[in-house]
């Protein structure tokens, strides 16, 4: 039975020895979550398009490296951190901040009420994420919004992963006392997965 797991190995392995039509699906698989990490690190959606695509071109010219450790994906979060950072010597400037680095939250709702409340919610949630110390701040804006893994978060960020967790903690502490009524977590399995 093929799995996810199964087939993302067996494309990593066909990319190896350079396919490049593998490495592509690879790559279209992780995209847009790569995308989503490096505008929440960088607050700027043309350098996270440039800083994603960059990560993408050197996983390709380092494929040979990856020795399956770690998940691909974290694997590729690595390579990202450290494409951010070199990029932030590089400008010798703080990233650029936009005051929708989190994209605008879509709303599904049909009536005008209710889309006026999603929508007033949403910058609720923006506004309590971004009051947060940037430590804490990414790890909320990696985690609920760019939908990464604690392990993916700690190997974008470079920190343990018990520091990742204990930043996660504190910082939904803060959002709960703010009184943020609004829930981060898309279900109550990923809830649960959380206090693990």
């Amino acid at each position: 039975m093929n799995t996810p797991e199964n087939d993302e190995r067996e494309l990593i392995e066909r990319a190896q020895a350079g396919e490049a039509v593998a490495f592509e699906r690879l790559a279209k698989q992780h995209a847009a979550r790569l995308w989503r990490c490096a505008l929440a690190l960088g607050k700027d959606g043309h350098w996270a398009e440039d800083l994603a695509q960059e990560t993408l071109v050197e996983a390709w010219r380092s494929l040979a490296r990856f020795d399956g450790r770690c998940q691909f994906s974290t694997w590729l979060y690595g390579i990202l951190r450290h494409r951010f950072l070199k990029g932030r010597r590089h400008q010798n400037v703080a990233s650029p901040s936009a005051p929708d680095a989190l994209g605008q939250v879509p709303c599904t709702a049909s009536m005008p009420d209710r889309s006026a409340e999603a929508s007033e919610d949403a910058q609720r949630v923006r506004r309590a994420v971004a009051s947060l110390p940037e430590g804490h701040r990414l790890v909320v804006e990696l985690r609920f919004f760019a939908g990464a893994t604690l392990d993916e978060i700690a190997a974008a960020l470079g920190c343990p992963l018990g520091t990742v967790k204990s930043r996660l903690h504190h910082a939904l502490e803060k959002l709960r006392q703010m009184n943020l009524a609004v829930n981060l977590f898309t279900s109550s399995e990923e809830s649960r997965e959380n206090k693990q």
